[in-house]
C-alpha cells in the first residue's frame, strides 16, 4: 500500500513580507526557466528554499511569467520510491489534476513497476498539458537511493521542453551535469552567489531583524560572515536577546564589536559558553581548534596530553559544538563558526607551532595533504616544499593537478624558483589549464636554474616538459630529442615523468610523419602508464594512439581500445572519472565514424565536461571541433555555431596557434559544407602556403575549398600530394578521404571512370572497418557515385546509400540549394547582431573586441560568420545587407 500523502510537505513556504528582495538572484531564476534544470546548490543555511519561494510567490506580480507550480519537499523517508512517487505525483497534480492517475493505481499493487516505466508515464502526461510548469525538489540532497537517483535523471533528462526542474541541494546532485551544461539547459546558483551582499545584509539587519545599524557595521559583519545568512540570523539574535532595541546607540556599539578582535559573529554567543569552563578545557579547545578534524591521537600529538580521549567525551555530552564524523565517533571537528572563534584566541606563535606538530603526526602516518596543509600553515618552508616535492609524483599519478598547483602557489616564489623540479611541475599544470604564457615563464626559470648537480630524475622531468613545450610549439623534432634524452636519464625509474616522457616522444613521432615507430612508443606508454597507475598519461597516450590508428585504417582495434578503457575509470556509482573525459573525447569521435550519432553525442558531451572539469584544454576543443559536426549532422545549425564559438574563444585564451587553427580548420569544413564558399575562404586565409607546414585535417579543407572555387586542377594537385604522403606512412584511413576528394576533383574535370575508380578504391578501404561518416560528409556527389561502385562491397554500399536517403532536411545539399533564393540562410547570433552593429558604428576588429571583451580573433571569426549568412565578402557589403533585411 502507497504510504498516505503528507500535504505540508507539498506546500510552498509562506511569503514573508519583511524578508530581503533580492532582484538578482530572482533575474537569474528567471532565466532558468528557458533551461531544463535550475540547480541551486550550497550548505545549509544559506537561503536556497527562502529565495525560490519568493521567487515563485513573486510570478503573481510579473504577469509574463506565470508558469504552473509544484513543490515538494523532500526527508529521509521519501528513499523510499513508493513513497516518493505518491509525493511526487501529488505535488505534480498541483500543476494539472489528470497527471499521474495512469501511474499512480501502479503504487497499490504487490510488485510495483520499474521506475523508468512510472517516470515515463508521468513525462507523457506533463508533455500534453500545455502549460509552462515549474516542479522543485527541495532538500534534494536527501535522496541517496542510487535507483531513485536513476529514476529522476531519467525524469530530468526526457521533460518536455515547457517543464522545468528546480531542485535545492546541500550537495551535488548524482546527474549527469557535464552534458547539461555542454548543452545550455542548466542554471546553477552556488553557495557565492547566494551570500548577502553589504545592502542585503544592512536591509536584513534593519527591516527583517528590527536592528538600527550603520552601513559601516553592516558592511563588517558581511566581511565577517562573508554574507551567510544563517550566519548573519544568530548574530541578530544574539544581540535581540540581549535586550536591544531598534535604533538603539548600544545595538549599534555592539554590531561594530564584531569586527573589533573577533573573527565572527559567534563570538558573543562562544564567549558565554566559554565563560563557564575551566582553563583546562578551554586550553584544550583553543589548541585543537587549529584542526579541520581530528581524533583522540591527533589531538594528544598537538596537546601534548594523554587523555584527549576523554575530553572528547566530556565535549561531546556537554555539546560544546562538537560533531561527529563518523558512526564510532573516532574523528570528529567543530562547528565552524566555533572553530573560528577559538583561533582567533590564539596567538600566531602558538598556532605555528600547534601546526607544526600536527604536520609532523599526519606525515608519519602517510597523510601527506594534510601534513602539506598544516606545514604551511606553520610556515615551516622546507618542510612544506619537501613534502611537496616528495608528494608530487603521487598526486600527479591520481590526477589531483589541482591539489599539487594549490601547493606549490602557496610556497613563495623565492622556494619555487630554488627547486627546478617544483618550477616544473608548476609550469606543466598551467599549461594544461591553457594558461601557456605563465607556463612559459615557469619554464624558463627551470632551464635558468637547474645545476649540474641536480639528480638525474629531476633533470629528466624538465626535459620531459619541455619536449611537451616544443610539440606545443610546433617543433616535433626538437621534441623528439628532449623526449628521447629525458628518457635516458629516467632510466628505469617509475617516475610519473618517464611515462611522460615516452607518451610525448610518440606524439612528437608521429608529427614527424614516423607513425609506425610513434604507434609503438605510444603502447609502451600505455602500458608503462598502466603498469605504474600514472592514469592520466596512459589515457593521453591512448588518445594520440586512437587518432593514429584511425588514421592508419585500424577503425575497429581504436573502438575496442577505448570502450575498455572506458569501463575501467568509473566512480563507485558508475559515473566516468573526470580524467576518464581524455578517452570519452576519441571514443565519441570513432562513434561518430561509424555513423552512430548518439553514441557519439552522449561520450563527446560527457568528455568535454570532464575535460573541462579537469581544466584540460587541447581535448575539449576537439571534442567541440566532433560536436560541432553532430550538430550539423542533425540539422542543428545554431547549436553548431554556438559550439564552434564556444571552441575558438577557449583556443583563443589558450594563445596557441595550434589549437586556433584546428577549430578554424573545422569551421571553413563547416562553412563549405553550407555553401559559404567566401566566408571559408577567409577563415583558411592565415593558412601557411606550404601543405607540408599545415596540419592532413588543414589541407584536406583546402582541398575542398579549391573545389569550391571551382580549381579542381589545384585541387588535384595537392592532393596527389596527400596521397604520397599516406601512402609512404601507411595511411589508410586517411587515404579513404583523399581518394573521396579525389573522386569529386576528377568528377569535375569530366574524368568519369577515374572518379568512379577512386570511389572503388576508398569504398575497398573503408569497407572492412567500418569508416561510414567520412562517405557521409562529402555530401550529395558522393551518393551519386556509390551506386557504380556497389559491386565493392554491396552490403556496405548499402548502407551508406539508406543513410543518405534519411540525412535531415537541413543537411548540407538543402541548404546549398536554400541559399541560392534566400536572402538570410540563418539567423544571426546575439553576439554577431552585437558585432554587426559595431561594424555599422565603424568600430575596428580591435575595438569590437574590448567593447565585447572577447578576443581580436574570436570577432574575426564571428565576422566571417556574419559574412557567410549574409553571402557577402565585407564589412561594407554586410551591414548594407542587414540594412535591406532590417536588422539594423
Amino acid at each position: 500500500m502507497a504510504s498516505p500523502t503528507l500535504i505540508t510537505k507539498l506546500s510552498i513556504p509562506p511569503r514573508r513580507p519583511d524578508w530581503v528582495l533580492r532582484p538578482r538572484l530572482i533575474k537569474r531564476l528567471d532565466q532558468g526557466l528557458r533551461r531544463k534544470l535550475i540547480l541551486i546548490s550550497a550548505p545549509a543555511g544559506s537561503g536556497k528554499t527562502t529565495l525560490i519561494a519568493s521567487w515563485l510567490h513573486g510570478f503573481g506580480k510579473r504577469k509574463h511569467l506565470a508558469p504552473r507550480v509544484a513543490w515538494l519537499s523532500l526527508e529521509k523517508d521519501d528513499n523510499d520510491p513508493v513513497r516518493f512517487l505518491a509525493h511526487l505525483i501529488a505535488a505534480l497534480q498541483a500543476i494539472d489534476p489528470g497527471i499521474g492517475q495512469t501511474a499512480r493505481p501502479f503504487l497499490d499493487t504487490p510488485r510495483v513497476p520499474k521506475l523508468g516505466h512510472l517516470m515515463t508515464l508521468l513525462i507523457n502526461d506533463l508533455a500534453v498539458v500545455p502549460a509552462e510548469s515549474v516542479l522543485v525538489l527541495d532538500d534534494y540532497h536527501m535522496i541517496n537511493d542510487s535507483d531513485l537517483q536513476t529514476g529522476i535523471a531519467f525524469f530530468l533528462d526526457h521533460l518536455p521542453p515547457h517543464c522545468h526542474l528546480v531542485l535545492a541541494t546541500r550537495e551535488e546532485p548524482s546527474l549527469p551535469l557535464p552534458r547539461l551544461r555542454v548543452r545550455w539547459e542548466v542554471v546553477e546558483i552556488r553557495l557565492q552567489e547566494l551570500r548577502f551582499t553589504r545592502e542585503e545584509t544592512e536591509t536584513f539587519l534593519k527591516r527583517t531583524m528590527g536592528l538600527a545599524v550603520t552601513s559601516e557595521a553592516a558592511q563588517r559583519l558581511e566581511d565577517r560572515t562573508e554574507g551567510w545568512i544563517a550566519g548573519l540570523q544568530l548574530a541578530a539574535l544574539s544581540l535581540r536577546g540581549r535586550g536591544r532595541t531598534a535604533g538603539s546607540d548600544q545595538t549599534t556599539s555592539e554590531i561594530e564589536g564584531f569586527g573589533g578582535g573577533r573573527r565572527d559573529i559567534i563570538d558573543y554567543l562562544a564567549a558565554e559558553v566559554l565563560r563557564q569552563q575551566p582553563e583546562d578545557i578551554r586550553s584544550f579547545l583553543r589548541q585543537t581548534a587549529i584542526l579541520d578534524r581530528f581524533n583522540a591521537s591527533l589531538c594528544d600529538a598537538v596537546t601534548g596530553r594523554h587523555d584527549s580521549q576523554a575530553m572528547l567525551a566530556h565535549l561531546e555530552r556537554a555539546n560544546l559544538f562538537l560533531i561527529p564524523l563518523d558512526d564510532q565517533r573516532q574523528w570528529c571537528r567543530y562547528h565552524h563558526l566555533f572553530a573560528d572563534f577559538l583561533r582567533s584566541d590564539s596567538a600566531g606563535t602558538e598556532q605555528r607551532e600547534l601546526h607544526r606538530q600536527a604536520s609532523a603526526w599526519h606525515e608519519a602516518r602517510g597523510f601527506m595533504s594534510e601534513a602539506i596543509k598544516h606545514a604551511l600553515a606553520a610556515r615551516d618552508l622546507d618542510t612544506a616544499a619537501r613534502l611537496i616535492r616528495s608528494s608530487a609524483e603521487a598526486t600527479l599519478r591520481d590526477g589531483e593537478f589541482t591539489t599539487l598547483l594549490s601547493w606549490v602557489s602557496a610556497l613563495p616564489e623565492e622556494v619555487v624558483r630554488a627547486h627546478s623540479d617544483l618550477s616544473v611541475h608548476k609550469g606543466w599544470i598551467l599549461y594544461l589549464r591553457g594558461e601557456i604564457a605563465t607556463a612559459e615563464t615557469y619554464a624558463t626559470l627551470a632551464v635558468e636554474n637547474q645545476r649540474a648537480d641536480d639528480p638525474p630524475i629531476q633533470r629528466g622531468m624538465l626535459l620531459a616538459f619541455r619536449a611537451y613545450l616544443a610539440i606545443s610549439r610546433g617543433e616535433p623534432a626538437q621534441a623528439v630529442k628532449f623526449a628521447q634524452e629525458a628518457l635516458s636519464l629516467l632510466g628505469d625509474t617509475e617516475s610519473f615523468y618517464r611515462t611522460t616522457a615516452l607518451s610525448h616522444l610518440g606524439q612528437a613521432q608521429r608529427l614527424t610523419g614516423d607513425r609506425q615507430t610513434a604507434i609503438q612508443t605510444l603502447r609502451q606508454a600505455i602500458a608503462l602508464g598502466q603498469r605504474l597507475g600514472n592514469h592520466l598519461v596512459t589515457l593521453d597516450a591512448l588518445g594520440y594512439l586512437t587518432l593514429l590508428l584511425y588514421q592508419q585504417g585500424q577503425l575497429r582495434e581504436a573502438i575496442q581500445s577505448c570502450e575498455q578503457a572506458a569501463r575501467q575509470y568509473l566512480d563507485p556509482r558508475g559515473q566516468p572519472l573526470p580524467m576518464a573525459g581524455l578517452v570519452y573525447v576519441p571514443l565519441g569521435m570513432l562513434y561518430f565514424e561509424i555513423n552512430d550519432l548518439e553514441r557519439a553525442y552522449y561520450h563527446l558531451a560527457t568528455g568535454i565536461g570532464l575535460c573541462q572539469h579537469m581544466g584540460t584544454v587541447y581535448p575539449t576543443l576537439v571534442g567541440q571541433r566532433t560536436l560541432a559536426k553532430i550538430h550539423y549532422a542533425r540539422g542543428e545549425i545554431e547549436a553548431m555555431w554556438e559550439t564552434l564559438a564556444a571552441a575558438r574563444e577557449l583556443a583563443a585564451q589558450s594563445e596557441n596557434q595550434r589549437r586556433i587553427r584546428l577549430i578554424n580548420a573545422a569551421t571553413a569544413e563547416l562553412q563549405l559544407r553550407q555553401g559559404h564558399v567566401a566566408a571559408a575562404a577567409l577563415t583558411l586565409a592565415d593558412l601557411p602556403p606550404a601543405p607540408r607546414d599545415r596540419s592532413e585535417q588543414e589541407n584536406l579543407t583546402f582541398a575542398r575549398l579549391l573545389l569550391a572555387q571551382g580549381r579542381a586542377q589545384a585541387a588535384h594537385s595537392l592532393l596527389e600530394e596527400l596521397e604520397r604522403f599516406a601512402q609512404q606512412q601507411g595511411r589508410r584511413g586517411s587515404l579513404i578521404t583523399i581518394r573521396l576528394l579525389q573522386a569529386l576533383t576528377w568528377q569535375a574535370l569530366d574524368e568519369a571512370r577515374a572518379a568512379v575508380d577512386c570511389i572503388e578504391q576508398a569504398i575497398s578501404l573503408a569497407a572492412p572497418e567500418g569508416y561510414f561518416r567520412v562517405f557521409l560528409e562529402e555530401g550529395p556527389a558522393v551518393a551519386a557515385l556509390l551506386p557504380q561502385a556497389q559491386h565493392v562491397a554491396p552490403t556496405f554500399v548499402a548502407g551508406l546509400l539508406e543513410a543518405f536517403l534519411r540525412r535531415p532536411e537541413k543537411t548540407a545539399a538543402r541548404i546549398e540549394s536554400s541559399a541560392r533564393s534566400l536572402p538570410l540562410m540563418e539567423q544571426l547570433s546575439e553576439t554577431q547582431l552585437a558585432i554587426l552593429r559595431l561594424v555599422a558604428d565603424g568600430l575596428s576588429n580591435r575595438d569590437i573586441a574590448a567593447r565585447l571583451a572577447i578576443t581580436e580573433g574570436t570577432t574575426k571569426w564571428h565576422l566571417n560568420q556574419v559574412y557567410g549568412k549574409l553571402n557577402v565578402c565585407s564589412r561594407t557589403q554586410a551591414v548594407a545587407q542587414a540594412r535591406q533585411l532590417r536588422l539594423l
